[in-house]
């Protein structure tokens, strides 16, 4: 009778053990058919990733007592159309840390904090997908390539909320023998009930950009908004940028419709060498909890400083997306 009493404890034990530890596989497919326009050239093409880029990946935690979990997550971009990972590694996130009381430590690849502030800002601008004119086009006009999203050898801190308000820093280490490749960021925001304000600001020391964007987000429950103002200062050559987004997403029941606008202008000794501008729409919908069938298009402009066109584009698709 005791040997059983043992086991049974011991079984006991081992399924609490499994209970405070936890490992998910997730991952998202997504294409669709479309055609793009570039420079007046229209090429109709399958479009991996119309709402969000296809992954998979592994995530989990593991309680370790005293409010203290480990956590982790390990994240690879694909590509349907051709079957093939976008990178030989897991380019997408690779980080574990801890979670505790003090707020998240994570150590690795992932996103910097102040991509938290630039998706605020377009939350609702189009699904945050390749329909959103900001991502896709106007802010990356100018001679100046756009923000670094993710760093390698990254220590990320996000604090415990503290009444609404939220934050962060992120600092990724050298990772270059030839000029400091260093990426410091930070966040700064607040949210409560239907309101979502954040500042950000980053430092990228290879490319001598500094990034500070304001960003706002409000759900009406009929309709969401959001918004961002974003500057970029650099070198006398490259010139600084100013970035405007705004967005509206309005749900229909299982249908959910979405508009959105941006604007940016590159100034170089105080004169105007560049401005863009372009507008995004879509619509999804929702055929289950995991599977939407969406919709969207895309048209950006460029321009000189004396207003002459120098380059367009646009993007129709349509297409279904399934979450796992």
């Amino acid at each position: 009778m005791k040997k059983n009493l043992i086991a049974l404890a011991v079984l006991a034990a081992s399924f609490g053990a499994m209970a405070q530890s936890s490992v998910t596989l997730y991952g998202r497919a997504d294409v669709g058919l479309g055609s793009e326009k570039v420079g007046g050239e229209s090429t109709t093409k399958m479009v991996n990733g119309g709402l969000t880029t296809s992954r998979w990946g592994l995530r989990g935690t593991e309680d370790l007592g005293g409010g203290l979990k480990a956590h982790f997550k390990f994240e690879q971009r694909l590509d349907l159309s051709t079957g093939a990972v976008q990178s030989p590694d897991f380019k997408g996130e690779a980080s574990m840390g801890l979670i505790g009381g003090f707020g998240k430590l994570t150590l690795g690849r992932g996103y910097t904090v102040y991509d938290d502030v630039r998706a605020l800002s377009v939350s609702s601008a189009v699904f945050d997908s390749l329909f959103t004119p900001a991502n896709n086009g106007v802010y990356k006009s100018s001679a100046s390539a756009d923000y670094s999203s993710r760093a390698n050898a990254q220590i990320r801190y996000d604090l415990p909320n503290m009444g609404g308000v939220y934050g962060g820093l992120s600092y990724a280490f050298d990772q270059s023998d030839e000029v400091d490749s260093t990426i410091t960021a930070l966040l700064l925001g607040y949210k409560n009930g239907p309101v979502n304000a954040a500042l950000g600001y980053q430092d990228q020391k290879a490319s001598d950009d500094q990034y500070l964007q304001l960003a706002a987000a409000y759900d009406m429950s009929v309709a969401s908004l959001s918004a961002g103002y974003n500057t970029r200062s650099g070198t006398d050559a490259k010139g600084d940028d100013t970035e405007l987004t705004l967005g509206v997403e309005v749900p229909v029941g299982h249908v959910k419709l979405s508009a959105s606008y941006a604007s940016s202008k590159t100034e170089i000794g105080g004169a105007t060498s560049g401005k863009a501008s372009g507008f995004g729409i879509g619509a999804t919908y929702s055929m289950s909890k995991r599977t939407r069938l969406y919709t969207g298009y895309r048209s950006v402009e460029v321009k000189d400083g004396a207003g002459n066109k120098t380059s367009d584009g646009s993007l129709f698709s349509m297409g279904v997306r399934h979450d796992f």
